[in-house]
């Protein structure tokens, strides 16, 4: 599937991002305040209801010999407080650089032409992902999404599967933004499964275009209960669902075709992961999937999306590094390998 881009600078993005940021920061710093000077109230007060306490407390020794009973005002946690403990806001960069066969550019899967395989040539990229969290409960979170992509080197050219040329160029994009929520997981003897369902609203320029209403997704993680617990294995499954005023979209220019909007995406596949320590570990992860297009919305009826892919990371966790969460080299490729279709890169993450 091959993804449009449309015309967003860099400096967009990137002040979006570093606003999106900022915003949150500054919520927390007001709210900071408010609870500082709700503490230094309620120690104000406490301080003088001591006072208060130790002088009426000497006056009826002295007249009847009785004892003192002292009283403490616990400080109570504001409501700010709270929510600021509870909510994080975190930011995931992934650069997606050279192929193994050089060339200057590199390989995404998400840019292959319809139903053509080794199309996927591009500039080399990153893609960000801001994640705004509120952890409700040790069971239940919710949370949004906001992420975006955007190109560093010059357009790259493709064929399609008719012969014809696309071409994916290095133009920054928003993609849909997402409101979600995490369910309790559920624990069997094999295993725990792990939830996410998502809402998406239909912000990018190329949902617009094909007036899609709106989109959700079912994410799924099932991971093994092993006696080494250096490993984590186990199975991820992901269901996209996307809905439009049409599912096939009417033809650009008088003679031309209409095209049958994606409504459905089915992928999943193993991970297996293993932790040496606490500061690193190596993951791979294997990845198909297949969509419904059009008329097929409904039916079993099913088609090979993408190229089939696998995934080789390793990842460094810091421990004494405030914020920054990790950071990690990966290679990717399409399971019919081949050296062209094979990129590097690099990403990390920080949390706030």
């Amino acid at each position: 599937m091959k993804i449009n881009r449309k015309g967003l600078s860099s400096q967009i993005l990137i002040a979006a991002m570093a606003g999106s940021v900022l915003m949150f920061m500054l919520q927390a710093a007001r709210a900071q305040s408010n609870d500082q000077a709700l503490q230094n109230m309620q120690s104000n007060n406490s301080s003088n209801a001591a006072l208060a306490q130790a002088s009426g407390a000497n006056q009826t020794y002295q007249s009847s010999n009785t004892g003192q009973v002292l009283q403490i005002g616990m400080p109570q946690k504001s409501l700010g407080r709270r929510l600021w403990e509870n909510t994080s806001l975190s930011y995931y960069q992934q650069f997606l650089g050279p192929t193994a066969a050089g060339g200057g550019n590199t390989y995404n899967v998400f840019q292959e032409g319809l139903d053509t395989p080794n199309s996927g040539f591009a500039p080399m990229q990153s893609f960000h992902a801001v994640n705004l969290r509120h952890q409700i409960n040790t069971d239940w979170a919710v949370g949004a999404t906001l992420s975006a992509a955007n190109g560093y080197t010059k357009e790259v050219n493709n064929k399609d599967r008719s012969g014809g040329t696309f071409t994916n160029r290095p133009d920054s994009e928003f993609f849909n933004a997402r409101a979600y929520v995490s369910l309790p997981s559920l624990r069997f003897a094999a295993g725990t499964l792990f939830s996410t369902l998502s809402y998406e609203f239909p912000t990018s320029e190329i949902s617009k275009d094909d007036e899609m209403r709106f989109g959700w997704v079912a994410s799924n993680s099932f991971a093994f209960n092993l006696p080494n617990l250096h490993w984590n294995v186990g199975l991820m499954s992901q269901i996209y669902r996307i809905y439009y005023n049409n599912n096939v979209k009417a033809a650009p220019f008088v003679g031309g075709r209409p095209t049958a909007l994606q409504t459905m995406i089915v992928s999943g596949g193993p991970y297996a992961n293993y932790r040496f320590n606490d500061k690193w570990q190596v993951g791979s992860v294997i990845t198909m999937d297949w969509d419904q297009r059009g008329a097929q919305t409904g039916s079993r009826d099913f088609n090979n999306n993408l190229s089939h892919r696998g995934r080789l990371s390793l990842t460094y966790f810091p421990q004494q590094i405030k914020y920054l969460q990790s950071v990690g080299l990966f290679s990717q490729a399409l399971l019919k390998f081949r050296p062209e279709t094979t990129a590097f890169g690099a990403d990390f993450a920080v949390r706030f």
